[in-house]
């Protein structure tokens, strides 16, 4: 299924715009451009075309002709192939960054073969070839052109192409028709004529797949089998998996489309979460995940009460899925078949249990967006995560599942071991983000109780709760009561209740709460002024509910249910200063 719904996007954008699928032509990120005379000198210096979003590099995307990766990844010498017309700086000029020689004899080979196809393209276009090839028989002008762009911090990987007489030769159509022609010359290898997985047709079927690119930069492979355990009655490679040459041709273009425009989790190891409709959607939902933009969030919140939906296609087909690269393969590490309504309430319902008060105490606060979530239970880096996470928790937000245990686990870990690195730094243990994943996770625990009986007993409100009676819930407030007495006794402090005893607490509170009760006894009596008193009702409140023993131990979601009380009363401090 998964390749008929890809087979069907790529369907569609083809009828949107005929060059999607070009087989002669690949889309590519373009670096570079080398102007030169129609005589072969450089005519300037080589003009960057990426830009700049503040610190984002945004890269110039541009048609090249179409080489199977396949063939360029060979590395027997005399097998050596490079693309056409455009290609890497150190196949096209030999350039090396750290501004040394290149010694490699692949890469002098594969320099060679791009001078060798635009020597058979003379006739073609014999103005722009003849330039190009004279410019690279001048090791004057190659040495002077790789001097400045290793002035400009050009990388040896960031792909070039020449502009002759003010024109790119990636425009000149009569080049890009010679490459056509030869192309169909040359042909593809088929194999037998078999069932087509994606059309259902008898065709003939493909040998082997060319390579989907950009996962975690690497061409990589849907369709493989190279292992005997995946050969049954001796199909090989892509026969295995039958597919016709135009059906792999156009889910391979929609993986490329998709992947380009696809939600990245991590860095080394990223994971990538594509999304796609059977039809066009005037609105897409699944991008407020990644952006949390305020207002289509609220209008999302509000569609049921204003009764204007957000999309207006209701019946339309929602697929999504998540991938990563595994060597030379893709890993499908989630999919998920659907429908726009069925994904615009889980969405809806996503953000709605996200949502938390403000930690000044005033409003409350939806609008968190899917990597701000992650940073907020990792210490530095996504990829400190296990790589499943960010798979699980974007599936539950589509799905309306309940959050895996080890997304509470992670968010906890990293609750506890947070700490201040100067006094003068906020409390990393108030971070909205992991407080509103805390409470998504323990709202759609199978635990949490719904029964409109015990309503006391429900903790997971937006702000704070007083008439709740959770045990572990009254602990949190209680810790935070603690940590407001003993700034009212004595000042700011390096090591305060909250840096010494939060971890404990949260846990064993039976074990601690013994002797921070022992110490908000003397910082009563030390405390002063109207402020002091209030926080002095709320150690009686609190303690009254609790009564006299506390938990000896909370599991995990009683130490969610902590940090969303202690999150709560600390909000609520804030609100009535």
């Amino acid at each position: 299924m998964m390749l008929q719904a890809l087979f069907k996007y790529a369907e569609r954008r083809l009828a949107e715009d005929p060059a999607f699928s070009d087989p002669d032509l690949e889309p590519v990120n373009l670096s570079w451009l080398i102007p030169l005379t129609a005589g072969g000198s450089l005519s300037g210096s080589p003009i960057p075309l990426a830009t700049f979003e503040g610190k984002k590099k945004i890269l110039r995307k541009a048609l090249r002709p179409a080489t199977s990766v396949n063939e360029i990844s060979v590395r027997s010498l005399d097998k050596a192939k490079s693309y056409f017309l455009c290609d890497t700086l150190e196949r096209v000029l030999l350039f090396d960054e750290k501004g040394a020689n290149v010694d490699d004899p692949l890469v002098h080979a594969r320099h060679c073969y791009f001078k060798r196809l635009l020597e058979q393209a003379t006739s073609a276009s014999p103005i722009a070839t003849g330039a190009v090839l004279s410019f690279l028989g001048r090791s004057d002008e190659v040495t002077r052109c790789k001097s400045l762009l290793f002035e400009a911090n050009a990388g040896a990987s960031e792909n070039c192409t020449f502009q002759v007489a003010g024109k790119s030769i990636l425009e000149d159509v009569a080049l890009i028709n010679q490459w056509r022609q030869q192309r169909a010359a040359s042909g593809r290898k088929t194999g037998s004529i078999q069932v087509c997985l994606v059309t259902g047709d008898l065709a003939q079927t493909i040998e082997t797949s060319e390579k989907v690119k950009g996962v975690n930069g690497q061409d990589t492979n849907l369709i493989s089998a190279n292992e005997k355990a995946f050969q049954s009655f001796g199909l090989e490679q892509a026969k295995n998996s039958p597919i016709s040459p135009r059906a792999e041709k156009l889910t391979r273009a929609a993986l490329n489309e998709l992947i380009s425009k696809a939600l990245r989790s991590g860095e080394k190891q990223s994971v990538y979460h594509l999304h796609w409709t059977r039809d066009p959607v005037p609105t897409d939902v699944f991008a407020l995940i990644e952006s949390a933009d305020e207002a289509g969030v609220r209008n999302l919140l509000t569609a049921p009460q204003t009764g204007h939906a957000p999309s207006l296609l209701k019946a339309n087909a929602y697929y999504a899925m998540s991938l990563s690269g595994n060597g030379g393969r893709i890993v499908v590490r989630d999919w998920l078949e659907s429908t726009v309504k069925e994904i615009e309430a889980n969405i809806r319902s996503w953000f709605e249990a996200l949502t938390i008060i403000n930690l000044e105490g005033a409003g409350s606060q939806s609008a968190f967006k899917f990597g701000r979530l992650l940073y907020a239970i990792v210490r530095e880096k996504i990829d400190e995560l296990p790589p499943q996470i960010p798979t699980q928790l974007l599936s539950a937000a589509l799905r309306g599942t309940p959050l895996p245990q080890t997304v509470l686990s992670v968010a906890l870990h990293r609750q506890r071991v947070d700490r201040r690195k100067k006094r003068e730094d906020p409390d990393p243990k108030l971070n909205p983000a992991r407080i509103a994943l805390i409470k998504a996770c323990l709202l759609r625990s199978p635990n949490h109780s719904t029964n409109n009986t015990r309503p006391n007993i429900n903790a997971m409100t937006e702000c704070l709760n007083p008439e709740s009676r959770d045990p572990a819930y009254l602990c949190g407030r209680l810790f935070a009561v603690f940590d407001r007495l003993q700034y009212f006794a004595l000042g700011s402090v390096n090591a305060g209740v909250v840096e010494r005893f939060y971890a404990s607490a949260s846990v064993t509170p039976a074990i601690v709460m013994g002797r921070l009760f022992r110490n908000a006894q003397f910082h009563l009596g030390k405390a002063g002024g109207d402020d002091a008193e209030n926080v002095r009702k709320d150690f009686e409140e609190i303690t009254c509910a609790l009564g006299d023993k506390f938990p000896p131990s909370l599991d995990l979601e009683g130490q969610g249910r902590f940090a969303i009380g202690y999150y709560h009363q600390k909000a609520e401090y804030r609100r009535l200063r």
